[in-house]
């Protein structure tokens, strides 16, 4: 090692850690941004289950959006606004329940650094109503 190779480690670490560092964080970003879709699918799709499994248009309307709400919660989402609309279709037999949850996932929690904007991120499910169900 000569002398005037001295130093060039501090200074190659220097340039590449801030690269490093931003690499990470678009990681970590990329991770939330999966992570709210997914979990968003997954709440429209219990959403609508439970809606198709009740007896009346009103009851499913207000389940589903009340399981939407609660699911949201458990799955630990933090939404700064959400909406979740159900399709009942009438809950004839054979027929459709179609549930859509948007949710705006916000980043400015992302790694204790004060990150920019927000997402709306939007899941959708349609489950079927029980061919052989009893009617009222």
């Amino acid at each position: 090692m000569t002398t005037r190779d001295r130093g060039s480690a501090s200074v190659e670490l220097a340039i590449v850690a801030p690269g490093l560092l931003l690499f990470a964080m678009l990681m970590v970003f990329a991770g939330r941004v999966v992570d709210a879709r997914a979990t968003v699918d997954e709440v429209a799709h219990s959403a609508a289950r439970a809606a198709s499994l009740e007896r009346t248009a009103p009851a499913a309307s207000a389940t589903g959006t009340a399981i939407a709400a609660a699911t949201l919660r458990e799955q630990g989402l933090a939404c700064v606004d959400h909406g979740t609309t159900v399709d009942h279709g009438g809950l004839v037999p054979g027929g459709a329940v179609t549930v859509s949850v948007r949710c705006t996932v916000s980043f400015s929690d992302l790694l204790g650094v004060a990150f920019p904007g927000s997402l709306d991120v939007e899941g959708g499910s349609t489950v079927a109503v029980d061919t052989f169900r009893g009617t009222l």
